[in-house]
């Protein structure tokens, strides 16, 4: 090949590329990245820990999961919270007290703040 062929071919493929990147998006390009940016799944900022249960004379020995079903506001506060398994000596309570301190950010859906059921899992270890 000669040298203008080939300074031809680099030349179509260089503007080529150059004018792909400038190229305006279209209408559906906008729509699907607006929808990208509309649509959030819940964000959980902070969860508290509950409160380790205790008896009046020290600490009660518990290990165990306590999971609840809790429903994220579209408002950014916590509404029901139910128990699906529990645990005893007041564990339970102190997980549900947790949960209701949880801080979020909602879920959006179509740029507009949803409520959201999560279940939420509190671990009691014994140390």
């Amino acid at each position: 090949m000669n040298k203008f062929l080939l300074s031809t071919i680099f030349v179509l493929i260089f503007c080529g590329f150059v004018f792909s990147q400038n190229t305006p998006k279209t209408d559906k390009e906008i729509e699907e990245t607006d929808s990208v940016q509309q649509n959030t799944p819940l964000k959980i900022l902070e969860k508290p820990k509950p409160r380790y249960p205790t008896s009046e004379n020290g600490t009660i020995c518990i290990q165990g999961t306590v999971v609840l079903r809790v429903q994220f506001l579209a408002s950014g506060e916590i509404g029901k919270v139910t128990t699906i398994t529990n645990l005893p000596y007041g564990a339970t309570e102190n997980a549900i007290e947790a949960a209701k301190n949880i801080k979020f950010k909602p879920a959006f859906k179509n740029g507009e703040p949803i409520s959201v059921t999560k279940i939420i899992t509190f671990n009691f270890t014994i140390y």
